[in-house]
């Protein structure tokens, strides 16, 4: 995909970013969580991890961690001594993929499918997958502008909301997103993914240089030291995987279940994990990366909320499908005509696309069938695709996420949003997005939106306060 962005670190936490290209930073490490005693975590490593902090017994109030705690220093970052201790064997782990038959109708992670919490939204992925297609909305910023846009229109808000650990990892760090997560989850009983701008530093020599994660804009961190114990490039992955699985963790003590997408886009080289043409070297090393995070979270953390998305979007980045559970393609339309026929002419493409990368996925886990039978979902893109298109191509996603700000509602040339005096933002007709298309979407039988998901157990399904009242969002 084009790079739509470039965000500005001092700036941190800038209205919008724009399409799936983006600037990030992070938030400090929260304090180490509690639970029942760790184990040691499960040797999918060639070291034995060090042991992990010991749990104690929740203080009352505190929420319970299913995984083991991320042992945190003094200061409250990742313990680095603890955190290295562990090392991905990669043959061991492909090995046990290869061992295992793939069995799409369960999580690949045993630990989510020993979470209630986290089967209950599996379980409702699977039994609509194929049927209805779930609306999604990328957030980035606290104004929710994009569900104005939709409440206004129509009463309603997407079914999912996408979210982002960009501000995790880097020189500014923030939880706000964490935060906005739980409360789409607990008030009004919504879904949830994260996709990981992942920052690392320009410079790995000069840590005062600033981060980054588009290639062009770092100079020294080499990818294939990222993979390689023993040197500065490795030390930060681990830590930033840990840190991450930090707030994976806080995320799972209130019952998020988090559709994860990692290292997103790796079809081309503008993100520093990326991988653009026939370089054996570089595929490996994508892999690799893509392992080292699954083995952290699953076999050492042993998180149980990770629902696992691939996004290699190429078959130079093709992973064990033993290792995640949906197949996304990120796809933005650049044509002028909006029209049904053509919106459904082009993401059926993507469709088809996916599901040649898909094939690829089965062949390198030597299965006979002409698929894996995983989810394939529509992660991102910059159209509503059309709902009966969908139907009558076959193309029927897991779920659509729609980039966020200009996407859908009108800027400024300053990147504000323009809002009528009731502070609700106009709807961007550019790209499709009417009062009258959004009502025929969000009403067709197709598309689960909000109000057409069901009262899961984490939360109760309602419309978010400050969305229902308007008050916060008038000028003035």
């Amino acid at each position: 995909m084009k790079k739509f962005l470039s965000i500005m670190l001092a700036a941190a936490m800038a209205l919008t970013l724009t399409a799936c290209n983006n600037s990030s930073t992070s938030s400090s490490a929260p304090e180490s969580t509690s639970g029942s005693e760790a184990e040691s975590p499960a040797q999918s490593g060639t070291a034995q991890a060090a042991s992990t902090a010991e749990a104690q017994e929740p203080d009352s109030g505190e929420k319970p961690v299913l995984s083991n705690p991320v042992k945190l220093n003094a200061d409250g970052d990742i313990d680095m001594d603890t955190a290295l201790a562990y090392q991905t064997d990669f043959d061991a782990l492909k090995a046990s993929f290869e061992a295992k038959e793939v069995d799409p109708s369960k999580p690949v992670s045993e630990n989510a499918q020993n979470n209630e919490k986290t089967m209950e939204v599996w379980n409702y992925l699977r039994s609509v997958y194929g049927k209805q297609i779930l609306t999604c909305q990328q957030m980035m910023g606290s104004e929710c502008y994009e569900d104005l846009v939709f409440y206004n229109a129509t009463g309603d808000l997407t079914a999912m909301k996408g979210y982002d650990f960009i501000f995790c990892t880097g020189s500014y760090q923030s939880d706000d997103m964490i935060d906005e997560a739980i409360e789409w989850a607990h008030e009004s009983g919504g879904l949830c993914t994260f996709t990981w701008h992942w920052n690392v530093p320009k410079d790995i020599d000069n840590p005062d240089g600033g981060y980054a994660f588009y290639t062009e804009e770092i100079t020294n961190f080499s990818q294939i030291n990222a993979v390689t114990p023993g040197t500065k490039e490795y030390e930060r992955v681990i830590h930033d995987i840990d840190l991450i699985a930090t707030k994976l963790q806080r995320l799972e003590s209130e019952g998020v279940t988090v559709l994860f997408r990692p290292l997103h886009e790796a079809s081309g080289s503008w993100f520093w994990w990326g991988v653009q043409g026939k370089d054996t070297v570089k595929n490996e090393v994508f892999q690799k990366l893509w392992y080292m995070i699954y083995d952290r979270m699953e076999n050492y953390h042993k998180l149980s909320n990770i629902i696992w998305l691939w996004n290699g979007q190429s078959n130079h980045c093709v992973v064990s499908p033993n290792s995640f559970d949906i197949e996304g393609i990120d796809k933005y339309y650049s044509g002028t005509d909006l029209s049904a026929d053509s919106l459904t002419e082009y993401y059926y493409s993507a469709y088809h696309e996916l599901q040649g990368y898909d094939k690829k996925c089965a062949e390198l886990a030597g299965m006979d069938a002409e698929s894996t039978g995983k989810m394939l979902t529509l992660s991102e893109c910059g159209n509503i695709p059309d709902p009966q298109g969908m139907v009558d191509t076959g193309a029927m996603w897991l779920y659509y996420m729609i980039w966020n700000g200009d996407f859908i509602y009108q800027t400024d040339a300053s990147g504000k949003a323009r809002v009528d005096l009731n502070g609700t933002p106009y709807p961007n007709e550019e790209k499709g997005v009417t009062r009258e298309r959004l009502i025929e979407v969000f009403g067709s039988d197709t598309y689960i939106t909000h109000s057409k998901l069901p009262e899961f157990r984490f939360g109760a399904k309602d419309i978010p306060q400050q969305i229902k009242n308007w008050e916060y969002f008038k000028i003035g």
